[in-house]
């Protein structure tokens, strides 16, 4: 979610500044989301999917890249830079490459399709695809004391009428010692896109990550054990770790911290009359232990009918507004401010509201404008 990316990112990227940045060295990571694939068929998820692992990655501590529906040359250009980055942040630093999208193998190598891609012969693969090995070199080139590259990617393959690409899913790939390797399903099997707004995988990988100082090898041993409860054995996640250090993706320090800042937040919001006041807080914590009062109070605020012979309701009706005034009061929010977290505020919560086109043209130009 935009709005949860920009708020906890910051906060824990200032946090991370601190003591935690001194013990464990930079963290970085290049995270891309390919749905909309011009010839091969358009995916739901992995843009959800990338905007999901972005958003637990930066309040993890991690400087993240976010790449939606890229070309080849963006995608190209987007690992040179990756790569670049973690030379010049020096061996201390943690690397993570994320990809979800559709990707096939041929040969026993595993090939990342960017949107553009269109093959009419499996010998043109690599001019249109993304050999996944480049990654691991560019990676490796840092010589790094820890890489992590996770593949949401086997969807389906979309080339199997062709001769030369039959092969399910992707092989297993060999990485140098210092990297971990994950993939959504086993070598040569197919993994579900997923049936809501993220993929099975993806889904339980961003819970997983949140767990308090848990080894990366505990994280996805839950992924493992949650994706082949809820597909029934159909999909198997598999990973393969070279690692040579440890490595948690929230220390208990970092939860504290990040708890501390919720409940700072909440002290605030929690005796107001604003909901735009509780609708902020609820972009920026969706899932925090306030989130279910916070949405109660919410309703009760909109005049919702399901609660209407609630305490909570009687107690805030004098003040509630309707749906049509919290929309232009979010709107002109956003205009005073002119800041890009609150026109995308609005949008997530009205995507169709009075305002709502205007508030697209003013987030292209902010977006182009370079604010984040």
């Amino acid at each position: 979610m935009m709005w949860m990316r920009y708020v906890i990112g910051a906060v824990c990227a200032l946090w991370m500044c601190g003591a935690v940045a001194a013990a464990t060295g930079e963290r970085v990571a290049l995270v891309v989301g390919n749905a909309a694939y011009a010839q091969i068929g358009t995916l739901d998820n992995p843009g959800n999917d990338a905007g999901l692992i972005g958003d637990v990655l930066e309040a993890a501590g991690f400087e993240v890249t976010l790449l939606f529906d890229a070309t080849q040359a963006e995608l190209n250009a987007a690992v040179v830079a990756f790569g670049r980055t973690l030379r010049e942040k020096g061996p201390d630093t943690v690397g993570l490459f994320y990809f979800a999208g559709h990707g096939v193998q041929s040969r026993g190598k595993n090939f990342l399709l960017p949107v553009d891609a269109a093959l009419a012969d499996a010998a043109d693969l690599d001019l249109v695809g993304v050999e996944a090995d480049v990654i691991l070199r560019q990676m490796g080139s840092a010589r790094n004391k820890t890489n992590i590259v996770i593949l949401d990617s086997c969807r389906n393959n979309p080339f199997a009428a062709l001769e030369g690409l039959t092969e399910p899913g992707l092989a297993e790939m060999k990485a140098a010692p210092g990297t971990f390797v994950s993939y959504a399903t086993g070598p040569g099997d197919v993994a579900l896109d997923g049936l809501g707004q993220h993929s099975p995988f993806s889904a339980a990988l961003a819970d997983a990550m949140r767990t308090p100082g848990a080894a990366i090898e505990s994280v996805f041993k839950q992924v493992r054990v949650r994706v082949v409860e809820e597909t029934r054995g159909i999909q198997t996640p598999w990973d393969t770790s070279l690692l040579t250090t440890d490595f948690v993706f929230f220390s208990d320090e970092v939860v504290a911290a990040a708890d501390a800042e919720e409940a700072s937040l909440w002290a605030e919001v929690e005796t107001s009359r604003n909901p735009v006041s509780f609708t902020r807080f609820l972009r920026s914590h969706p899932d925090g232990r306030f989130a279910a009062v916070a949405g109660a109070k919410l309703q009760a605020l909109l005049g919702d009918s399901s609660q209407s012979d609630t305490g909570l309701t009687r107690a805030l009706s004098p003040v509630s507004v309707t749906p049509q005034a919290l929309d232009t009061e979010l709107y002109e929010t956003a205009r005073v401010s002119g800041n890009l977290a609150d026109y995308e505020t609005y949008l997530e919560t009205f995507p169709t509201g009075v305002y709502a086109e205007l508030v697209q043209l003013e987030i292209a130009g902010l977006r182009l404008a370079g604010q984040q």
